[in-house]
């Protein structure tokens, strides 16, 4: 519930980010790309900046609201991207080879389980042609793990506050706290929480399940601009050939 809540406040609190697109575009571009797969996708906000660029873009999420959010961004863009409700653990429901692949925003985190995620890796590693290149961003839980409870920079937009926390839950896994504050024209505030459990990884465990995949070729930064991977860098992105 919390997550369609979300939805409709999901694009002004993550506005597009346009370093993001950048390095997506040009991780695309060098092996020739021409079809796309944004697996978690949300409100298809890269998925549409894509095909912008021109490129085939599909896009799945496990939400029907953000698909719902999806659809009508794409109709008002007059973009021709299709959005569909769909596993990432089992991305290949458009029976396409693509070209290319991303799941970012920390949506591998969501696999409860190690064989949850070598299971959905593999499927979209199956969903690549070879050659093709994947791109995978998760927030740094080094960082995080080591230093303890967490909370992110809070996120503030017009009338609109957004508070996480991580805190730890269990040897493997972590609780994400989320707080959403949204304040009304009448001056009334709405205020909706939430709290999930996460599985953090770590950029060297992110690595080898890569590869035990089947991924090669294998770039880490610590952020969409290419910067180099640190303990105090604030994601984990990983480029890898199919």
């Amino acid at each position: 519930m919390f997550y369609e809540t979300l939805a409709r406040y999901y694009d002004r609190i993550f506005p597009l980010e346009a370093a993001k697109v950048a390095f997506l575009a040009e991780e695309f571009s060098r092996v020739k790309a021409r079809s796309v797969l944004d697996v978690a996708c949300g409100t298809g906000t890269y998925a549409l900046a894509l095909a912008g660029e021109g490129f085939a873009v599909w896009g799945t999420d496990l939400s029907p609201e953000m698909i719902r959010q999806a659809e009508q961004k794409a109709a008002r863009q007059e973009l021709p991207v299709r959005f569909a409700v769909g596993d990432m653990r089992e991305p290949g429901m458009f029976g396409l080879a693509f070209d290319g692949l991303f799941c970012i925003g920390n949506s591998l985190a969501h696999l409860l389980a190690e064989d949850e995620l070598r299971r959905a890796l593999a499927a979209m590693r199956e969903t690549l042609r070879p050659g093709g290149v994947a791109v995978f961003q998760i927030v740094n839980f080094d960082c995080i793990l080591d230093r303890g409870e967490t909370p992110l920079p809070v996120i503030e937009r017009d009338k609109l506050r957004f508070i996480r926390i991580y805190r730890p839950m269990s040897a493997e896994l972590l609780h994400f706290y989320s707080r959403l504050e949204v304040k009304k024209d009448d001056g009334e505030e709405e205020v909706y929480e939430n709290t999930i459990a996460l599985r953090p990884i770590r950029q060297k465990d992110l690595e080898r399940y890569l590869r035990d995949a089947g991924f090669s070729d294998l770039a880490s930064y610590g952020d969409f601009k290419r910067s180099s991977y640190t303990f105090a860098a604030p994601a984990v992105v990983v480029s890898a050939l199919a």
